[in-house]
């Protein structure tokens, strides 16, 4: 008798499918793309692709999709909505011609994939904006924590002098009021001794 579960041999083929599907897929939804490069450029998309076992074309549209990223987040945040908007529209638009093309209906695409990279612009500036003023706080903090502590020692240097002016004035009082008893001792002595 045949057992019917299923194998980690045979599981891996199902997956094997589904990667082929997914990227068949994804396929009918791309469309070409023409690129005039300079033989620099070209040589260095063509080293890279070898190192890493990956075609031309694959490499050359993961860069420029990492470019496309990289641009768009250096645009000004109100045009940068805009354009996110503008671009999603058209995508659903393009992404449906090209099916066309390709003979496929009823086509899933991800929607709003430019409008998600700039919320997540957005998240990330004002993390920097929030960061950027904790900062600023801090060196106020610091600041005013150091003036506090100048003025503390400056206060404490005030103290001690004012403290050793006053023990120097006392002992110099003493020590007049000690020479003045020692005159008057000594006076009193030759007094003494002159009435004998």
């Amino acid at each position: 008798m045949q057992d019917f579960e299923t194998t980690s041999t045979q599981s891996l083929m199902d997956r094997y499918y589904e990667e082929e599907k997914a990227q068949q897929e994804r396929e009918l939804t791309m469309a070409a793309l023409n690129v005039r490069l300079d033989a620099n450029d070209l040589a260095m998309l063509n080293i890279i692709s070898k190192r890493f076992r990956k075609t031309r074309d694959d490499v050359a549209q993961e860069l420029l999709a990492n470019a496309l990223i990289d641009l768009f987040s250096r645009l000004e945040t109100t045009e940068r909505k805009l354009l996110a908007r503008d671009a999603d529209e058209a995508a659903r638009s393009l992404a449906n011609e090209i099916a066309e093309e390709n003979g496929v209906r009823n086509l899933d695409i991800k929607t709003g994939v430019w409008a998600n990279h700039e919320r997540q612009f957005i998240k990330l500036e004002r993390k920097r904006a929030k960061l950027a003023e904790q900062e600023a706080q801090l060196e106020t903090d610091e600041a005013e924590e150091t003036a506090e502590v100048i003025s503390t020692e400056s206060s404490n240097v005030s103290m001690v002098d004012d403290d050793q002016a006053h023990d120097e004035a006392a002992n110099t009082a003493d020590s007049e009021f000690s020479q003045k008893t020692q005159q008057d001792s000594q006076q009193s002595v030759a007094s003494m001794a002159a009435n004998q």
